[in-house]
């Protein structure tokens, strides 16, 4: 089951007695997927079958695990991301889903892994979003956090008679603009990322998918309070903000945060730092980032 790589041992004090294989999946299998999603409720408390089911893990997404007696203890997954930055075509890894069972912290598994992955992409640029609680772990293998900012406009949305054309996740016509998107910021985006935006979709903002018709765009949009969260825009062509503010089934809205960079929407939006976040941003590698940039929130692991 999987690809297996060198052994490695589990720790130095253990080196005698104790070896490891790890273990890397870069396809849909059933035996491996059932490890891996127990072992993602064990440590995050939700599921990733509804994603698993739709047999959208491929090539570009890879699983390194350390597997004892039929049961995954440790993982770390990378996505292969094809980027845009600063107009720059860029080639870099996200890692994402760092879990290890709690039975077996402790003991120098997720190193492990961390050092096999970084031995086979020694100066791929790599990125991640850390688990506030262990934002520690990376400095020791070449990461470093760089700034997050908060992207929004003063915009006026007061659309009473605009009809919602709602859409779910599994719509042929959302599945269809995903896959097909061609419109992208030319600061900063991900455009090989759809089977990750699907996952945010079934996960988190599958009531949140609205049609625009006249755009020709579906858009994820979410209403708080006097703000309007504008989480992404699937598009195939570059489309004015107005337009889009006039379609868009809100009212009582006198902002706009945006979950992506909106150049290619043709604004100039306010980037405000954000000190303290739920996901900081940590990097290695040579990067030619630009100074203020929104990481597409729907590409992220």
């Amino acid at each position: 089951m999987g690809e297996k790589y060198a052994t490695a041992s589990l720790c130095p004090a253990e080196r005698s007695r104790c070896i490891m294989t790890i273990t890397m999946r870069k396809k849909n299998d059933l035996a491996y997927e059932v490890m891996f999603d127990d072992l993602i409720q064990a440590v995050f408390g939700f599921s990733f079958k509804p994603w698993l089911d739709l047999k959208l893990w491929n090539n570009n997404y890879q699983s390194y695990s350390i597997v004892e007696d039929s049961k995954m203890l440790a993982n770390i997954c990378i996505y292969k991301t094809e980027m845009r930055i600063a107009g720059e075509k860029v080639d870099a890894i996200q890692f994402g889903a760092v879990a290890t069972c709690k039975e077996a912290r402790g003991k120098g598994l997720s190193r492990l892994l961390m050092e096999h992955i970084l031995s086979i992409y020694p100066n791929t640029p790599a990125f991640l979003f850390a688990n506030p609680d262990v934002v520690d772990f990376y400095p020791k293998f070449g990461f470093s956090q760089v700034q997050i900012y908060r992207v929004d406009i003063a915009a006026s949305i007061n659309n009473s008679t605009v009809a919602a054309d709602k859409r779910k996740f599994n719509d042929e016509m959302v599945t269809h603009a995903l896959q097909n998107r061609s419109a992208y910021s030319n600061v900063l985006d991900c455009i090989n990322t759809w089977p990750i935006q699907m996952f945010h979709l079934i996960m988190m903002y599958n009531d949140c998918i609205y049609h625009l018709p006249k755009c020709s765009a579906i858009v994820i949009a979410k209403q708080e309070e006097s703000k309007l969260f504008l989480v992404d825009v699937i598009a195939q062509n570059k489309i004015d903000f107005d337009t889009i503010l006039k379609e868009l089934p809100f009212e009582g809205i006198t902002t706009v945060e945006f979950g992506f960079c909106p150049d290619w929407l043709g604004i100039t939006p306010t980037f405000t730092p954000v000190n303290e976040t739920d996901s900081p941003l940590f990097i290695r590698g040579n990067w030619k980032l630009p100074e203020t940039f929104r990481f597409p929130i729907t590409s992220e692991t």
